[in-house]
């Protein structure tokens, strides 16, 4: 382990901590910084909804996606800290690019750019994360990707409140893509030695139904809450009674309660806490969803939240270690493919939402999510991280 992994008693260096955090948040900030100003880039731009939801989700998503199919090969050929580094670029440039734009095209390309960049985060920070602090900072991870969903839809939410420019809020996250890129530690730290690839993962994870269970879960912890990011503010405004810097605080409160609740995840998980007790927890999520569907008020909504906060986030770092497991020798490949699988949904389910909203059937789209939920939480009450060969020998295993 390199000097600044981990300190003398065996925990992750401050500077380390500090480092999985920020290109966590820096890079899920992108989830939530279109929604909030979706209305003025419409206006703006003459789009609909439908239309500016291909910016916040199908582009973005789509640019994960295909990163997603070389993000463990990037690991493989820069080590795990320069990929990072590429990451930080591609969000820095990406969203000064997106605050410049003249037009519509240019939004579009720019929105290419943190795309792949958060492929790159997910796939390798996750790995990193457990190389460089196990469980526990796995869980700081994960609770940077909320903060980051929440940071962007509070700051945006509050931006449009002030009569800010809504390109205000794109400077502000280039800002913070070139501030995790300062923080990253200089030299490689563990995860640089892991083993090359094995092949023959991909055949084995198509055959095992376990496999297919636990890609649900990640459409479930990742994907969905993706696509609330993208409307949640515009559908609590639309279909509610709250203003939008009351819907972009609800917005907030959710992704920060999950941020909190998947380091209690990650503490839980430590305590040996049963998988059915941490996948389970995910069946909350499906009970705010049809809250919010049946009655979208804002202390109805409050109370959704709360539920939402916490079956999204207790299921992640049992999610993230057991996809991992699956493969122990390039535990970089589950992981992609799972994430993969976790983004494909919301390319579509995105700009869906979108026309559902503006042909006012917000309720229904909330239900159909709530049922995709309740599903998704039957059929991962069974544990899912069983390797699906042995591991090599010598192979290490954080």
């Amino acid at each position: 382990m390199g000097s600044e992994a981990a300190s003398a008693g065996g925990r992750p260096a401050p500077r380390v901590v500090a480092a999985v955090a920020l290109v966590g948040l820096s890079g899920a900030w992108n989830g939530g910084n279109v929604g909030p100003v979706a209305s003025e880039i419409g206006a703006e731009f003459d789009l609909s909804l439908a239309v500016v939801g291909l910016l916040s989700g199908t582009i973005f998503m789509g640019s994960m996606v295909f990163g997603l199919l070389f993000a463990a090969q990037v690991g493989d050929r820069t080590g795990l800290l320069r990929g990072l580094r590429l990451a930080c670029l591609l969000l820095a440039l990406g969203n000064a690019i997106f605050a410049l734009s003249p037009d519509f095209a240019g939004l579009a390309f720019a929105r290419v750019l943190p795309g792949l960049a958060f492929a790159l985060v997910n796939v390798l920070g996750g790995v990193y994360a457990r190389q460089a602090g196990g469980v526990w900072l796995i869980g700081v991870f994960g609770a940077a990707i909320q903060l980051g969903i929440a940071g962007a839809l509070v700051v945006g939410s509050v931006l449009v409140d002030l009569g800010a420019d809504w390109r205000v809020g794109f400077a502000i996250s280039a800002l913070l893509g070139a501030l995790a890129l300062l923080t990253l530690p200089a030299s490689e730290t563990p995860g640089s030695d892991l083993p090359k690839r094995r092949p023959g993962f991909l055949r084995a994870a198509l055959s095992h139904a376990r496999v297919w269970r636990l890609a649900l879960l990640f459409v479930s912890v990742y994907g969905v809450p993706l696509t609330l990011s993208a409307w949640m503010v515009e559908y609590l405004v639309r279909e509610g009674d709250a203003k939008t810097g009351i819907a972009g605080a609800l917005s907030f409160l959710l992704f920060a309660l999950a941020a909190a609740m998947r380091l209690t995840g990650a503490q839980l998980q430590q305590r040996g806490a049963r998988h059915l007790v941490l996948a389970g927890t995910l069946g909350f999520s499906a009970v705010g969803l049809l809250m919010l569907a049946a009655d979208p008020s804002t202390p109805v909504a409050l109370l959704a939240v709360i539920a939402m906060g916490i079956g999204f986030a207790i299921p992640y770092a049992t999610m993230m270690t057991e996809a991992q497991e699956l493969f122990p020798d390039a535990p970089s490949e589950p992981l992609a493919l799972m994430t993969l699988a976790a983004l494909l949904p919301p390319v579509f389910a995105i700009p869906l939402v979108g026309q559902a909203l503006d042909d006012g059937n917000g309720e229904a789209a909330m239900l159909a999510l709530a049922g995709f939920l309740a599903v998704a939480t039957l059929l991962n009450l069974r544990r899912s991280g069983i390797p699906l060969a042995a591991p090599r020998e010598g192979a290490q295993r954080p």
